[in-house]
């Protein structure tokens, strides 16, 4: 029986140092694959966060353009009606084309 243990100390070993050198460049590569699926990951959640951003300026952008052409609408009616008023006085002046 002692002999027994004794021839068991050594496969032990053999197995243990077999395993390390086998399995231990096939957990470094699929530590490396597992980390760039993270990365490739977390990048994508970056670039959504990006996207987002991007389209909240361009709607902002898009409600100061609505408010500018609002706001020219007003101002040309209000010219308008001051140039028809101001004709409408006097009558010998001949409207203006405006370019």
């Amino acid at each position: 029986m002692e002999a027994f243990f004794i021839a068991l100390v050594p496969i032990t070993l053999f197995l243990t140092i077999g395993g390390v050198l086998v399995l231990r460049p096939l957990t470094k590569r699929l530590g490396l694959l597992m980390e760039a699926s993270a990365k490739a990951r977390g990048s994508n959640a970056e670039e959504q966060m990006q996207i987002e951003h991007m389209r909240l300026m361009i709607e902002t952008q898009n409600l100061k353009l609505e408010q500018l052409e609002q706001k020219l609408s007003f101002t040309e009616s209000l010219l308008e009606s001051r140039t028809s008023a101001f004709l409408a006085a006097k009558p010998g002046v001949a409207p203006r084309e405006m370019s």
